[in-house]
C-alpha cells in the first residue's frame, strides 16, 4: 500500500508541475459528436485537474440547411424537404450514440424548418452567452446541446435560446441584449474567421496547448488519442 501511494503522490505531482493545458474545440452546440465526448472531457479533468482549461470555438456547422440536403429531399417544397433531411439527420444522430454511449432523443425531432434553415444561430447564443456571464458559458454550452439532442427541443428557435439562458442562471436582459445587438454575431464571426484561418472545414477539431507548443487535430479524437498529445507536447 505504501509504494502505491507513492505512486499515486508522485504522479499527482507530476501533473500538478505541468504547464496548463489548453483544450480548444472547434464545433457547433448542435452536434452530436460533441455531445458524445463529454465522457472524454470528464475523464480528462480527472486526469488533469486544474491543469486543464476546456476552451469552445463556434464553427458554425450549417450556414443553411440546403447546403446538406440531397437531391431527393431539394425535390419537393422547401417544407417538406427539410422534413425529410430531417428525418436522414435522426439516423445520423442515432449512429453517433455508439461512440460516448449517451442517449440521443430524437422523437419529433424538427431542428429546421422553413424559417429556420440554419444552426448559426446556437453558435450566436453561445458567443452571447461568453459575452454576458462568461463563467457560465460552459455550462449554457452543455445545456443547449442537451436540449438539441437530449430533450428534443428546437434550438433553432430564439426563444428556446432565451429560456436556455435563463435556465442556467444568465440574466435575461444582458443576454437578450448581447444576443440581438450584433455584439455575440461579432464574436462568431470573430470564430469563424479563426476557424477558416487554421483550414479547419470539418467538425470537430481540436487544438492542445501546452506551454509554447501546439498540436491540432482535425477530427473526432478518443481520450488516447488527445492524452497521446498531451504527453507529445508536454515532453517536447
Amino acid at each position: 500500500m505504501g509504494c502505491s501511494g507513492n505512486v499515486y503522490r508522485q504522479a499527482a505531482i507530476q501533473v500538478n508541475s505541468m504547464s496548463k493545458i489548453i483544450l480548444t474545440t472547434f464545433t457547433d452546440p448542435m452536434m452530436g459528436l460533441t455531445y458524445e465526448c463529454e465522457p472524454i472531457y470528464d475523464k480528462l479533468k480527472k486526469k488533469y485537474q486544474d491543469n486543464i482549461e476546456f476552451r469552445f470555438v463556434m464553427a458554425g456547422l450549417v450556414r443553411d440547411v440546403s447546403d446538406f440536403m440531397n437531391e431527393y429531399e431539394l425535390s419537393f417544397s422547401t417544407e417538406k424537404g427539410i422534413e425529410e433531411y430531417c428525418k436522414r439527420l435522426v439516423g445520423i444522430y442515432k449512429s453517433e450514440e455508439k461512440i460516448g454511449g449517451l442517449p440521443m432523443n430524437m422523437d419529433n425531432f424538427h431542428l429546421f424548418d422553413a424559417d429556420h434553415r440554419s444552426s448559426y444561430p446556437l453558435n450566436i447564443a453561445y458567443k452571447a452567452a461568453q459575452l454576458a456571464a462568461p463563467e457560465l458559458a460552459e455550462q449554457f454550452l452543455i445545456k443547449l446541446r442537451h436540449a438539441t439532442v437530449l430533450e428534443g427541443r428546437q434550438t433553432t428557435l430564439i426563444s428556446e435560446l432565451y429560456a436556455i439562458a435563463e435556465e442556467t442562471g444568465i440574466e435575461k436582459d444582458a443576454f437578450e441584449k448581447v444576443y440581438s445587438d450584433g455584439s455575440a454575431e461579432k464574436a462568431f464571426d470573430e470564430d469563424l474567421i479563426y476557424t477558416r484561418s487554421l483550414g479547419i472545414y470539418s467538425l470537430p477539431a481540436y487544438i492542445i496547448e501546452s506551454g509554447y507548443t501546439k498540436y491540432m487535430i482535425k477530427q473526432l479524437a478518443s481520450y488516447e488519442t488527445i492524452v497521446g498529445a498531451i504527453d507529445l507536447i508536454s515532453n517536447s
